[in-house]
């Protein structure tokens, strides 16, 4: 039980290449949704599964760093995760509870799913900055993953149109790179191990 919850913590956090991805292909499942239903509600819907994912690979990215991450990593974290919540939440009262349609003037639907976008891009770029350079994520994948966290900012804050469309897909992309970044630095590590081994194992004696 112990070895599965250890695998567990050290590659759950693989479920932010899927999310990310599904983030990223937001902009055109709002097309298509448009196109196919005549209206983007229908892949609204579907949404929570990317901000589900991602909330459950980052809680798994953040028990990796366990013992070694600051003050300041932590509050990026616990702002990101709070922002996936309130994204599906929000997301949960607009499309599925209706309750902007019932509560027209305070809109609390679309106010949290606008609040958990911002502490979200927030929250991501401080995990990315101040975590720790010994960490078990690799500094070489934290770089484009804070870009992207700025890049999903910029877009939350506005509606750029299809520039502001751009901006999210690349925030998307930024977390399916940190997936894959941690995954490449697992094989990298497994390999130079097996490798060291084989070196430091003593030679088979030979035959009579």
């Amino acid at each position: 039980m112990r070895g599965l919850i250890r695998f567990l913590i050290r590659w759950v956090g693989l479920l932010c290449v899927p999310g990310g991805a599904l983030w990223a292909l937001a902009p055109l499942g709002v097309h298509l949704s448009d196109l196919k239903f005549k209206t983007p509600d229908v892949f609204w819907k579907l949404f929570p599964s990317a901000p589900l994912l991602l909330l459950v690979g980052l809680i798994g990215l953040q028990l990796r760093q366990s013992g070694r991450s600051g003050w300041l990593e932590k509050i990026g974290f616990f702002a990101a995760a709070v922002g996936l919540v309130l994204i599906i939440m929000g997301d949960v009262g607009l499309y599925w509870l209706r309750l902007d349609n019932i509560y027209i003037m305070t809109a609390p639907a679309w106010r949290t799913f606008r609040l958990g976008l911002l502490l979200l891009a927030a929250g991501s770029m401080l995990f990315g900055i101040f975590a720790p350079k010994d960490g078990a994520l690799p500094t070489w994948g934290l770089l484009p993953f804070v870009i992207g966290g700025l890049c999903g900012l910029i877009s939350f804050l506005h509606d750029f149109g299809t520039s502001g469309a751009v901006l999210w897909a690349i925030f998307g992309a930024g977390w399916v790179w940190l997936g894959l970044s941690l995954l490449i630095h697992g094989l990298v590590s497994f390999w130079r191990k097996k490798r060291a081994s084989t070196r430091s194992s003593p030679p088979a004696p030979k035959p009579l």
